[in-house]
């Protein structure tokens, strides 16, 4: 798969507010990012002194980075698709970084949503090809993505 070649690297982080089980919020990435992970997680405080854990999980494997953009492709709805479409370009960096945020409480439930408030952040890297267009180049790999998982 050409892709593997192309994204390099995935990180992956969210706030477990006090009112919320860490290990629940740490099911909900596993439901979007299926592959073994090594959490780490940075105790913080709110506004009001409240009690936050910033919860995050990177990888460096190129399959496992791959297989997430994948299984986000396959999970979102058609809507959510075009909106990630349509708005591409705020969602990637000169570098060929992509930058997506996903309902926390969906994805526990193994739903993938695009969400911006208090969501679970994902950020995909990617090698890019010498002075490509990075916004083209993630397009036409989530395009093949999506063709690959038969959508």
């Amino acid at each position: 798969m050409k892709e593997e070649r192309l994204v390099k690297a995935a990180e992956i982080s969210v706030f477990a507010h006090a009112t919320e089980d860490e290990e629940k919020v740490k099911q909900a990435v596993k439901r979007i990012a299926p592959y073994e992970h090594v959490f780490e997680s940075q105790r913080l405080s709110g506004h009001y002194e409240d009690p936050i854990i910033l919860i995050t999980s990177k990888t460096t494997k190129k399959k496992e980075a791959t297989d997430l953009l994948a299984n986000i492709v396959r999970k979102l709805s058609s809507l959510d698709k075009q909106t990630l479409f349509d708005e591409l370009p705020n969602h990637v960096d000169p570098q060929g970084n992509l930058y997506l945020r996903f309902d926390k409480q969906r994805a526990f439930h193994g739903r993938v949503s695009i969400q911006e408030n208090d969501p679970i952040r994902v950020k995909i890297k990617f090698q890019l090809p010498h002075k490509a267009d990075p916004v083209a180049v993630i397009k036409e790999c989530i395009i093949n993505l999506e063709e690959d998982t038969g959508e």
